[in-house]
């Protein structure tokens, strides 16, 4: 296995004597491995003692250290050959290992214990974590046990172009990595490892490298103030110049909370000490920068972006405000600045009021008040109702002497606009125990108002309060009640509006729900129908229109009445033959000519059934013209019909629940004899009620048997 090395082999001629020697030879010593410029990769080995020519090949496999598994790569059969290009590898990718073994022939076919182990060195180059530095990391040329490589490795750098250098040289029992720092603002580098051993040969890992830059910025600026533009809201970033010859430029950051710093711009004069942010707005939030130096290596290299020197963003001064509305105080907030060493020594705070608002037109800004640089927050009282301030906070430092202002905070003290006119434009039912209340509103008015719905309490004659609504510059709002039973009695609603000062400024018309009622003439075989008139439609009614089911099915329109009619009657007499039981609803339409579009309500559902109309024959003559007996019923629901026949005796003798099937007089199908039979009839109407009929009826022959 490959994990065997040279010195096993030693201690087997201990063991065995000179018949193993002659039985079996060593393997090669595997003295180094190198990559080539284009990647190749070549296997070194000194040929083991063969005093008896009995060699016949070298082995070479390689080795997966991460599986454990070994491949043979190539037979040669020439002892003197102690080299070998891996064909169809390239070191330049990654590392390869491999060891070696010797075949002979003593009589019989011999392979030899394997050589060491050994890997290619493959080297990376990549940009340091620390800017203008490359790591360097390698492995060892030893996969199984690095501590064996009691050699050293040299650091080769080419720099420039055809000219290699030693950088530095190390055992390599302490380190296999290297960190080097680039002098030269953009530079070609190519690194390369080689370790030693004192061996016949060296080792030589692949070439890696790029282009690298000198990184080492100056020292940040230090940001004198980051206030807020009076008139754009963008945010305005002062510094100092860093105390080097070398600078060549800044960099401006926005410092995001949980994210790296976001590059905004890049500054090439080194004299320039303001920038102003174009696609900021300080009115949304406070604003967090930072600022970077660069050398003239970055100048140079035409897009520099060194990082973030400053460990702490400096923020600029957000302000905000609430006004408690109906009132004449108006609350002060605003975020702390940070960024001076010596900290904030006092807030102003100023205000300018603008009389008309939304003119444009302000008196002078005046100082309200002057606060230790601890606090963040002003009432400001004695505001004047229907005006508007504009407030900012302008912050001063300790030392040296630096301000910052704030954004602009704009708060206007208006009382709330009152809706021209708000009403109820239907009280509609939409269930037995539920009716929508439909409020049409101002939607011009900008500022939200509270919408109370009141109930009429018939008991006490007093309105009220069921629900409210908040809206503003809405069309239409809609309450729906629940508590109500609107079979019972019709419901009397109003809306009263308040502001948000909590002033009655508005109070609607009544909405006043249909209550339908009625019942049924079944002499006439008339549904008479009587309701209550709609209230309050300031046009008042324009028609009632009646719509009619029949036994559950759709809705068919009867008819319409004038507004000042609330009667009707329903003519069923041609409808026999339906179940009986007919639903009808009243639809109230409003008269056009108001402020708002026409609306409508509708009543309760009110369901009357007609008893079912029973006619039973006396006698029926089972030879002559009246051959069978049956009853005609109409307005009944026939699927709960039952007819049965008694003898005299009390034996049944004939039983249905078809309402088309009579009985014909016979019994097992022979006519009974002639006489007086019992009959019992049940049926239901539309509503499920269930009518029966006892009584008897005399079957005679018109000629003897």
């Amino acid at each position: 296995m490959p994990r065997i090395f040279k010195s096993i082999g030693v201690f087997i001629i201990f063991c065995f004597g000179v018949n193993a020697l002659s039985a079996q030879l060593d393997p090669p010593s595997f003295d180094c491995i190198s990559v080539g410029i284009g990647g190749s990769v070549t296997l070194s080995w000194t040929e083991p003692n063969d005093p008896l020519n009995e060699f016949t090949a070298y082995t070479v496999y390689s080795y997966d250290v991460g599986t454990n598994t070994e491949t043979l790569v190539s037979t040669i059969g020439n002892y003197a050959t102690t080299n070998m290009i891996v064909p169809g590898v390239d070191g330049n990718i990654a590392q390869t290992c491999y060891f070696l073994q010797t075949t002979s022939n003593d009589g019989t076919n011999q392979t030899s214990v394997s050589s060491d182990t050994l890997c290619s060195i493959f080297l990376s180059a990549v940009p340091g974590l620390i800017p203008g530095t490359v790591e360097l990391n390698w492995n060892y040329p030893q996969a199984l046990d690095p501590t064996l490589f009691t050699g050293d490795f040299t650091v080769f750098m080419e720099y420039p172009v055809g000219e290699w250098n030693i950088i530095a040289e190390f055992p390599a029992s302490l380190t296999n990595s290297y960190t080097y720092e680039v002098t030269a603002c953009t530079a070609d580098l190519n690194f390369q490892i080689r370790y030693s051993d004192g061996g016949p040969c060296d080792h030589f890992s692949n070439i890696s490298g790029g282009t690298f830059q000198d990184q080492i910025d100056p020292p940040a600026p230090t940001i004198t103030s980051v206030s807020v533009d009076s008139l754009t809201n963008d945010a305005s970033i002062s510094w100092t110049i860093p105390p080097v010859i070398d600078v060549g430029g800044y960099i401006l950051y926005e410092c995001i909370p949980g994210l790296n710093p976001m590059p905004l711009d890049t500054i090439f004069d080194p004299n320039i000490t303001t920038w102003v942010n174009p696609n900021s707005d300080a009115n949304l939030g406070p604003e967090q920068y930072n600022i970077a130096a660069f050398d003239d290596c970055l100048t140079n290299f035409g897009e520099p972006d060194p990082g973030a020197a400053n460990l702490d963003c400096v923020s600029s001064i957000y302000l905000t405000h609430t006004w408690e509305s109906c009132t004449d105080v108006v609350n002060l907030v605003w975020t702390a600045y940070q960024g001076w060493n010596a900290g904030v020594a006092y807030y102003e705070v100023y205000a300018a009021e603008e009389p008309d608002p939304g003119s444009g037109v302000f008196n002078p800004s005046v100082l309200l008040a002057t606060l230790p640089g601890t606090d963040n927050t002003f009432v400001h009282e004695g505001a004047t109702l229907g005006s508007s301030y504009r407030y900012r906070v302008r912050a001063f430092s300790n030392a040296p002497f630096n301000n910052a202002a704030s954004n602009y905070r704009t708060a206007t003290l208006a009382y709330p606009d009152s809706p021209d006119q708000t009403r109820i434009g239907r009280a509609s039912v939409n269930g037995p125990n539920e009716i929508e209340v439909l409020a049409d509103l101002d939607a011009t008015v900008a500022t939200p108002h509270t919408y109370v719905l009141e109930r009429l309490n018939p008991i006490f004659n007093e309105f009220e309060e069921i629900d409210s609504q908040d809206a503003v510059a809405s069309p239409q709002i809609t309450f729906i009640d629940t508590d109500v039973d609107t079979g019972e009695r019709s419901y009397t609603y109003k809306i009263k509006v308040l502001n948000n000062c909590d002033d009655v400024v508005d109070s609607t018309n009544i909405g006043k729900t249909i209550l339908l009622d009625g019942l049924a003439n079944t002499d006439q075989l008339v549904n008479t129908l009587i309701w209550s008139h709609y209230e309050d439609w300031q046009e008042g009614v324009d028609q009632y229109q009646i719509t009619r089911t029949i036994d559950g099915g759709p809705v068919e329109i009867l008819g319409s009445v004038p507004g000042s009619v609330n009667f009707f009657e329903d003519d069923v007499s041609d409808l026999l033959y339906t179940e009986g039981e007919f639903c009808y609803q009243i639809f109230a339409s409003e008269m056009p000519g108001g402020v708002f579009l026409p609306e409508g309500s509708i009543s309760n559902e009110l369901c009357i059934t007609q008893e079912p109309v029973i006619w039973i024959p006396n006698a029926f003559v089972v030879d002559g013209f009246n051959k069978e007996f049956r009853p005609v019923i109409s307005f009944a629901d026939f699927d709960n019909y039952r007819m049965q026949i008694y003898s005299r005796w009390g034996n049944l003798i004939f039983e249905t629940d078809q309402i088309d099937e009579a009985w014909d007089g016979t019994y097992r199908g022979e006519f009974v004899r002639e006489g007086m039979y019992a009959y019992y009839i049940t049926v239901a109407d539309g509503a499920g009620r269930l009518y029966e009929r006892r009584g008897t009826v005399v079957l005679l022959k018109a000629s003897e048997d």
